[in-house]
C-alpha cells in the first residue's frame, strides 16, 4: 500500500543511510530501497540522492515530507471529530 510507504519514507529522514535505516527500523535495505524507487516512479521525482556517503534528501522529497505530515495530521483530527 502507498501509504505504508509513505510512513515509512517520513522516517528514512531520521538516518544517514539506507544500512542505518534498515538497522533501525526492523526493515531490509532492500525493501527501503524498493520502497523509494516504487514512490520516486509514481510521484516521477527524484527524492534521495545516493553517493558514497550515503543518501542526501532532495528539497523536493522534503515537500513531500510536509505534505505527508499535515496529512497525517488532518486524518487524526478527522478521526477525532467523528
Amino acid at each position: 500500500m502507498i501509504w505504508d510507504r509513505l510512513d515509512r519514507f517520513t522516517e528514512l529522514s531520521k538516518f544517514k543511510s539506507l544500512s542505518e535505516a534498515a538497522r533501525n527500523g526492523n526493515i531490509s535495505q532492500s525493501t527501503w530501497t524498493r520502497d523509494i524507487n516504487d514512490l520516486e516512479q509514481a510521484f516521477k521525482l527524484r527524492l534521495v540522492q545516493r553517493n558514497y556517503n550515503g543518501i542526501k534528501l532532495t528539497e523536493k522529497r522534503h515537500k513531500l515530507l510536509k505534505l505527508i505530515t499535515m496529512f497525517k495530521t488532518n486524518l487524526k483530527n478527522f478521526k477525532s471529530s467523528i
